[in-house]
C-alpha cells in the first residue's frame, strides 16, 4: 500500500504576490533607458494591484524606499490593498559591488553590503514581512585564476551567518542563479544553496528558488523544491519561465508545461505555504498582461492537478508508473 501524503494548499488558498520591477522601465544593455516609461512607485504599485489576485508586492531596498520614509510606504501599500510579501535587498546594482559585495576584498566594502543587508532586515521587520531576499549576483568570478574560492566561501558564510543572528526572526532567503551578472556566480545551484545554509547553521537561512535560475542550470525544478524542503530551507518561490539558456524572465508556464505541472504538484506534497511570487520581465509585453496571463497559467495547472487527485499522481510517481501519470493528465485536459 502506498503511503499516504500530507497535502498543501488547494488552489483557493494560494497566494500570489509580485516583485514590482516587472512594472518598471525594463531596460537591458541594448536599450539602456528601457522598454517603457520609469514609472513611480506609487504608479507601479498601482498597477500591481489592478492585477487580480495579486495581493502582495516584492520591494527592493534600498532602491524602491529612497526619498520616503517607512510611514509613507505603509501608506502606499494600505492605499492600494497590498501586503509585502519579501524585501529583496539590492547588492548588485551600484559600481562598488561590481567585485562582490559580502565577498569583496576590501574589508569596507564588505562591511558595508552586510549593513545593507541588516537595514533591509529592520525594514522587513517595519513592514511586517519578517523575510529578507539576498541574491549575490555579484559575488562570484568571470575569467580563471580570479577567484579564491575557498576564502570566498569563508566570507559568504561568516557573512550570512552574522547577519542571520543580527535578528534570527527574519528569514534570509538566498536566491542562487548560475551566471549574470558575472559570468560565475559563487551560489550558482540548489546543492550549493543548501550546502551553504547547512554551512551557516542558522535556522532562518534558506533558499528561494527561483524557477527561470533552476532551469538554467539544467535542474528538474520539482527536485530542488524537494531537496529544499527536506532539509527545511524552501522558504520562497519565484515564478517565471526560460529556454534554459537564459534568465529570460518570461511568463511563467508559457515554455515548460510538464515542468510546471510537476513542481506545482511538489509544492503541494511538501507543503509549501509561502508566496507564488511573481519575478518576471516583460520588456515588450502589457505588465498587467504578463502578471495575469502567470496567474491564470499556474491556477489552470493547479487545477489539472486537482482534477487528477494529489493522491493519485504522487502514488504513480512513487511507484513508478510515470506513464499512468501523463495518461492520468490528458484524461482530464481532453475531457
Amino acid at each position: 500500500m502506498t503511503r499516504s501524503v500530507m497535502i498543501g494548499k488547494c488552489v483557493d488558498d494560494v497566494k500570489f504576490s509580485v516583485g514590482l520591477w516587472a512594472f518598471g522601465a525594463c531596460a537591458d544593455r541594448f536599450c539602456t533607458t528601457g522598454y517603457r516609461e520609469r514609472l513611480s512607485l506609487e504608479d507601479r504599485m498601482k498597477l500591481a494591484s489592478s492585477v487580480e489576485e495579486i495581493s502582495a508586492v516584492e520591494v527592493a531596498y534600498p532602491r524602491d524606499l529612497q526619498g520616503m520614509t517607512i510611514d509613507d510606504m505603509k501608506g502606499l501599500l494600505d492605499r492600494f490593498g497590498l501586503s509585502v510579501s519579501m524585501v529583496c535587498v539590492d547588492v548588485q546594482t551600484d559600481p562598488r559591488w561590481k567585485f562582490g559585495s559580502v565577498t569583496s576584498r576590501d574589508p569596507s566594502i564588505r562591511q558595508a553590503a552586510l549593513g545593507t543587508i541588516k537595514e533591509a532586515m529592520d525594514v522587513a521587520v517595519a513592514l511586517k514581512t519578517m523575510k529578507v531576499n539576498f541574491w549575490p549576483g555579484q559575488d562570484g568570478y568571470d575569467y580563471p585564476f580570479q577567484s579564491d574560492y575557498l576564502s570566498s566561501w569563508r566570507m559568504i558564510t561568516e557573512g550570512l551567518r552574522d547577519i542571520s543572528t543580527y535578528n534570527r526572526n527574519v528569514k534570509i532567503c538566498i536566491e542562487y542563479k548560475a551566471k549574470e551578472p558575472r559570468t560565475h556566480l559563487l551560489i550558482g545551484s540548489i546543492g550549493k544553496a543548501i550546502m551553504l545554509t547547512e554551512a551557516v547553521g542558522t535556522e532562518n537561512i534558506g533558499v528561494t528558488v527561483d524557477v527561470g535560475h533552476s532551469l538554467m542550470m539544467y535542474e528538474n525544478v520539482a527536485e530542488s523544491v524537494a531537496l529544499a524542503s527536506s532539509k527545511g530551507r524552501l522558504f520562497h518561490i519565484h515564478l517565471n519561465d526560460n529556454y534554459r539558456d537564459w534568465d529570460h524572465d518570461m511568463i511563467a508556464g508559457s515554455v515548460h508545461f510538464w515542468e510546471f505541472l510537476e513542481l506545482l504538484l511538489w509544492l503541494r506534497v511538501v507543503g509549501y505555504h509561502g508566496w507564488y511570487s511573481l519575478d518576471i520581465f516583460p520588456y515588450r509585453e502589457d505588465p498587467v498582461l504578463a502578471c495575469q496571463e502567470s496567474i491564470d497559467n499556474m491556477k489552470w495547472l493547479m487545477e489539472i492537478i486537482e482534477a487528477v487527485g494529489v493522491q493519485d499522481l504522487i502514488a504513480a510517481v512513487r511507484e513508478g508508473r510515470f506513464r499512468e501519470a501523463y495518461a492520468r493528465v490528458r484524461r482530464v485536459m481532453k475531457s
